[in-house]
């Protein structure tokens, strides 16, 4: 049980040299992430946390310290996290650095089919403790670290080199270390691949019932609020939510060509002075914009790809749904709805390449090709030709 584990703070040379030397004794290290993104525009990696054996390292990115002899260390080129998906996208983003393996005790909880996956959960299940929950929404550019932020940051790995072993000893006994393998490996690659700038990004949530006015109305407001939200160094949302972004546009479509400030919804308690001035000039200046600038409304969404057979559609995903209760795990992890989709493709496609199209793991395969074979002799294959 955890009671006041003592850590160290790496934001020195030779803090870091220590930790550098500790990292070449073992095969793998336990890894957390703290970013800022609730605090400020641009999110920063602030913390990263590093259990190896009974060491609890809080290694601090922001003290000036160059951390690329880290990643190269024995014990970072396998990791153990839970949930590593945004700690691996910061990773990457920040030093271009991707470890070789990874351990996901999330996955492997769902891969295992249990209940509740946070790490608060497991931890309560399989050590009977409970973590602090305090610090959530902390602020970690805080310099110096608070000592109960820096107790807290541990929590996050202090439990998984353990839950690590107790996983994998389930997962061996269930057959499905190799599911959980693939899916870690395919998230090491995903995070090297951002998805791509959206096109148009003030068409946010919601805009899609407005008229061309009112886009033209919401992309001055969008563009205010990014300007306003970088100069305060402050995440967009805090300065104005989107339902506020929308609820002034539906106002401001019924008051236009005039600002009417107490004709729109309450502004935040900010807005005075020069804020206020200036979202009252963006506002004149949106109005001003003659009809011919106006973004135009978004087509309907293109046709999807592939049309599948809907009473094979209907047919796969029940045998889905059986073969998931069976193997008591969630439907999604045995094929999510795009993956059914290809698997139900119309006409004569062998299932190798409805496999390919549906870009299914391995593991995933196997499963199917078990779906096949238990329920094609004694049914109809639906979709194909009569």
């Amino acid at each position: 049980m955890m009671q006041d584990e003592k850590y160290i703070l790496v934001d020195s040379e030779e803090t870091l040299a220590n930790l550098l030397l500790d990292l070449e004794n073992y095969d793998m290290a336990a890894v957390d992430t703290e970013a800022d993104s609730m605090y400020h525009y641009t999110a920063r990696l602030c913390l990263i946390q590093i259990t190896i054996g009974d060491h609890h390292y809080i290694v601090d990115p922001l003290c000036g310290l160059d951390l690329q002899p880290l990643f190269k260390a024995r014990a970072m080129q396998t990791l153990i996290f839970h949930g590593a998906d945004y700690d691996l996208r910061l990773l990457w983003q920040t030093y271009g650095f991707a470890p070789a393996h990874i351990f996901d005790t999330m996955l492997a909880a769902k891969v295992l089919g249990e209940q509740h996956l946070g790490l608060a959960d497991l931890v309560r299940e399989y050590f009977g403790d409970e973590l602090k929950k305090e610090n959530q929404r902390a602020d970690w550019t805080i310099r110096p670290l608070p000592l109960e932020m820096c107790e807290y940051a541990i929590h996050d790995t202090f439990y998984l080199h353990e839950l690590c072993a107790i996983l994998v000893e389930k997962l061996q006994a269930a057959g499905r270390l190799n599911w959980l393998t693939e899916q870690c490996d395919a998230l090491i690659e995903h995070a090297k691949n951002p998805a791509p700038p959206k096109k148009d990004p003030w068409r946010i949530t919601g805009s899609n019932v407005f008229s061309p006015s009112g886009l033209n109305i919401l992309k001055y407001l969008w563009e205010w609020r990014e300007k306003q939200a970088e100069e305060l160094d402050r995440p967009p949302y805090k300065v104005m939510p989107a339902e506020l972004m929308l609820a002034i546009v539906r106002h401001a479509l019924q008051i236009m060509p005039e600002v009417k400030l107490d004709h729109l919804p309450k502004l935040p308690r900010n807005f005075k002075e020069e804020r206020l001035d200036s979202f009252v000039n963006m506002l004149q200046t949106a109005f001003a914009v003659p009809e011919s600038e106006w973004p135009e409304r978004l087509p309907k969404a293109p046709p999807p790809p592939v049309v599948p057979n809907s009473d094979l559609l209907s047919v796969l995903k029940q045998w889905r749904d059986d073969k998931a209760a069976q193997l008591g795990v969630e439907v999604s992890l045995l094929a999510n709805k795009a993956q059914l989709i290809w698997l139900a493709a119309p006409g004569n496609m062998p299932w190798e390449a409805r496999y390919e199209e549906a870009r299914l793991q391995n593991w995933q395969r196997t499963i199917w090709n078990e779906i096949l074979r238990e329920n094609l002799p004694n049914a109809k294959r639906v979709g194909d030709p009569d």
